[in-house]
């Protein structure tokens, strides 16, 4: 899947106004989960910043929408603030098995107790079957989110559910040239890449055995 951001102002004014946001706003889904739906817009772009690697974007959700699919990101991290409204912040270990790299091949790799407990069962289609326990946080005006990358943010794979009146948000982080993100639920990952002309680029990985 490749798309391309063509709204990259080259020497925009640095006061992006209320009602230039407002109208900036677009519907996104997410590829992974057809129940999640929201308003978004990249505030960062629209000032000038596309090519800086920092990414901040204002979103809205409609009363009881989910964000996205759960995820975690390995290599940018990710924050997000309440601006409005309520949401429940849905958490997932998945934590990642630690291997050890010096290992002979013939032996069974190593790895965490706790984390091994977690390793996935796939069924025929290569999803994974392993019902993850979803820890539920109540978020609300004002709280502060954030998942640093890497191989421990598989501890916090998240998504986010609006509550009765909705909520609104920004969310960012950084944004290098490419990323790694992992649906644990879905035993699935996704590597994209941005190109210097603005367009993303996203693959499917094929999905893994949980080692």
């Amino acid at each position: 899947m490749s798309f391309l951001n063509t709204d990259f102002p080259k020497h925009p004014h640095p006061v992006l106004k209320a009602e230039e946001i407002e109208k900036s706003m677009f519907d996104m889904g997410h590829w992974r989960n057809p129940n999640a739906k929201r308003k978004t817009t990249c505030l960062s772009d629209k000032v000038g910043m596309a090519n800086t690697g920092v990414a901040v974007h204002k979103s809205i959700l409609e009363p009881n929408t989910e964000s996205t699919a759960n995820h975690y990101h390995l290599s940018n991290t990710e924050w997000i603030y309440i601006l409005s409204g309520t949401a429940v912040l849905q958490l997932v270990d998945a934590s990642l098995p630690i291997l050890n790299p010096f290992q002979p091949f013939s032996e069974t790799p190593s790895s965490d107790s706790a984390s091994s407990s977690k390793k996935p069962k796939l069924d025929n289609n290569g999803s994974s079957s392993t019902q993850y326990k979803i820890e539920e946080v109540p978020v609300s005006q004002g709280d502060f989110i954030g998942f640093p990358g890497g191989i421990g943010a598989s501890r916090y794979a998240h998504s986010l559910k609006s509550g009765e009146n909705g909520c609104e948000y920004l969310v960012g982080g950084d944004r290098g040239g490419s990323g790694v993100v992992h649906y644990p639920s879905a035993n699935a990952a996704d590597i994209w890449e941005r190109g210097a002309d603005g367009r993303f680029t996203v693959a499917g990985a094929p999905p893994h055995n949980g080692c």
